[in-house]
């Protein structure tokens, strides 16, 4: 097995993919005057950060403890996890101020038919994230698992 390989190579596959993806909505936003499609682009950031922080969390997991972290790093997950939900409140009133201002000044949104065809895109992404991600969550089909204690008649 090489350096990258699992979990590794699809947080970093997906780390490129996500980069590509919130330039290109971040751009045709701008172009198109959307601000759905510009909400949208800063949730791709916002889960790029995210499988960043899953990145170093699997790296930071593995370091032993030494004397300056006696407990080792095994709880950087949380801390990065604590600072992404940070960053998403601080996005979403970003977002909600940008909506109120638009609810009192209308503004028409530019080419519709590019705004709409990034938006497939972002589909599709997310389709795919949801692929190459399916075995690390709880959705995957399990046998039954019983309860000890619930077992008794």
């Amino acid at each position: 097995m090489g350096r990258y390989s699992g979990r590794s190579f699809r947080l970093i596959l997906m780390c490129i993919v996500s980069m590509l993806l919130f330039v290109m909505e971040l751009v045709i936003s701008h172009i198109g005057n959307s601000l759905s499609l510009t909400s949208d682009a800063f949730a791709v950031l916002s889960h790029l950060v995210s499988m960043i922080i899953g990145l170093f969390g699997i790296r930071a997991s593995s370091i032993q403890q030494h004397r300056k972290s006696t407990f080792g790093f095994l709880r950087a997950d949380v801390v990065g996890a604590f600072g992404n939900s940070v960053f998403a409140v601080a996005l979403m009133f970003s977002i909600l101020v940008e909506a109120v201002k638009r609810y009192i000044d209308p503004q028409k949104t530019e080419r519709p038919l590019l705004v709409l065809s990034a938006g497939v895109i972002g589909l599709f992404f997310n389709i795919l994230n949801y692929a190459i991600f399916l075995d690390c969550c709880y959705c995957a089909a399990r046998g039954p698992q019983g309860d000890a204690e619930a077992d008794v008649t």
